[in-house]
Order: structure tokens, then C-alpha cells, then sequence
């Protein structure tokens, strides 16, 4: 399959006849890449901040629900992102959490795989370790984003350091430690924004062919490979179509507004 095509080449009477589903990566897609995360020394106050939807983002969402389901892909925490994106909630949405380890549908929350209590004990190791390091260099370790399954730590830049933590308490190599731009996740092989898709789309009865995926990042790489992959970071991996990066525009609206005239066109 050749990759990257540009957005012009996905035909709009396919996008018509064919797509029942649409999957929104949060972060670079739909809103800014940025989070300000700030945690003190012994974790009990904590500050984050990120970007919101823009009002053109949430209108063209709310229009597009008309006509397709749209799912919401991220590696944040599932109340975060009822939080971030309650303008848009409820009617036909999902939202995919923690790199695929959790999805809120029709009211339900699912764990999508279930971890025992060696794994929770794992990753808990993995974070006590971490949390020397925050000690140690506080002012290029920030602090831990709240999650329930995987471990988030935002940092300055690369610290190959808690790569090696990370090596060190699995020895049964089933994390990944992965870096985000903005910090590390570390979290189960066998888990990723792919998985939560494979449960949507059985749920909703429909083929990966009948779903867009979007992306910007690494993490996304099996999300862009399910279905039909938009990336709107092409330098950094790709899809099946493309979205290059433009100052000032994010590649979720151009996609978004490429979507809605193709519906409405009909």
C-alpha cells in the first residue's frame, strides 16, 4: 500500500458510501502538541495545563457526528479527557484512553485487557525508581501525569536513565518505554491505541475499512495502520494518506472540513 498520498486522492463518494467511523487522535491533531505539567517533590500538588478545541474544531465535530461516529484516541487518563472534551459528549462518541487500555461507550467503561496484580506491582517499582530521579534532577523532571495502567513522566528532554529503570524491573520485556516529545510512556506491549480500535469496531459491526484513523506520533503507528491512516505528521510516521504540517493550522480541522463537504456535498 503506498503511503503519505496526499488528502486530495481519498475520494469524497468513498468517504460517503464507505466510512461509518472516524478516530481523532487529541494531541498535534486536534488541538496543539504542549502540556505544562508541574508536580512537587512529594506529589501531593500538581499543575496541568493544555490547549482546549477551538470553536470551529467543536462545531465542525458536532456536525460531523450527523453522519459518522467519532472516537477520540489518547494517551491521557479517561476523566481527563471527559474534562477536555465535554463540549462534544455524549451522542455517538467514544473515548479511547490510555493508549488503548480503556473506552467509554453508550455509558460503559471498559478495561479493554486485564493486568494482575505482578503487573500493577511492576509498574508501581518502575514509578517509585522514577521518583528518585524527579528528587534528583527537579528541575528536568516535572512530574507524573495521573493515570490508572501505564506510567507517565514528563521531562525536559531525553533521559536515558529511566530507559534503564525501565529495562532493569522487566526482565520479562513487556513494556514499552516510549518517548513522547514531552516526557516517557511505559506501559504493556500488548496494549495500544490499536487494541481499543479492534474493540470499537466490533462493537459498532462495521470493518477497519469503514474507519479514518488520524495521528502525528509514534504512538500512533498501529492506529494509522488500522483502517483508513491519515497522518498529519508525515517527517514523523505514516499513513496511508497524508496531511503536511502547516504553521498556524491543525491537521485535524483540514481533515475534519475535507470530511463534512464531502457528507454535505451529497
Amino acid at each position: 500500500m503506498d503511503g503519505n498520498k496526499p488528502l486530495e486522492k481519498l475520494d469524497p463518494d468513498f468517504i460517503r458510501n464507505t466510512i461509518k467511523a472516524v478516530t481523532l487522535d487529541i494531541d498535534g491533531v486536534i488541538v496543539p502538541t504542549g502540556t505544562f505539567l508541574r508536580e512537587n517533590i512529594d506529589g501531593t500538588e500538581l499543575t496541568v495545563r493544555t490547549h482546549k478545541l477551538s470553536t470551529e474544531m467543536v462545531r465542525m465535530i458536532k456536525e460531523l457526528k450527523k453522519y459518522v461516529w467519532i472516537n477520540f484516541s489518547s494517551g491521557r487518563a479517561l476523566l481527563y479527557l471527559q474534562n477536555m472534551l465535554s463540549d462534544i459528549l455524549w451522542d455517538r462518541v467514544t473515548l479511547t484512553a490510555e493508549n488503548g487500555n480503556f473506552i467509554l461507550m453508550n455509558g460503559k467503561v471498559e478495561q479493554i485487557v486485564e493486568h494482575d496484580q505482578r503487573y500493577f506491582q511492576k509498574i508501581t517499582d518502575i514509578r517509585q525508581d522514577l521518583k528518585k530521579i524527579k528528587e534528583e534532577k527537579p528541575d528536568v523532571v516535572y512530574g507524573f501525569e495521573p493515570k490508572h495502567l501505564i506510567v507517565t513522566i514528563h521531562t525536559a528532554g531525553k533521559i536515558p536513565e529511566i530507559v534503564e529503570i525501565v529495562k532493569n524491573h522487566d526482565k520479562e520485556q513487556e513494556l514499552y518505554c516510549l518517548w513522547t516529545s514531552e516526557g516517557y510512556d511505559i506501559g504493556p506491549i500488548k496494549t495500544n491505541k490499536r487494541t481499543a480500535l479492534l474493540y470499537l469496531t466490533k462493537k459498532l459491526k462495521i470493518k477497519p475499512e469503514q474507519m479514518i484513523t488520524t495521528g502525528n506520533n509514534l504512538n500512533d503507528k498501529e492506529m494509522l495502520d488500522f483502517g483508513i491512516g491519515v497522518s498529519v505528521n508525515p517527517e514523523q510516521v505514516s499513513g496511508e494518506y497524508a496531511i503536511p504540517k502547516k504553521e498556524g493550522r491543525l491537521g485535524g480541522e483540514i481533515l475534519a472540513k475535507y470530511l463534512l463537504e464531502a457528507f454535505i456535498a451529497h
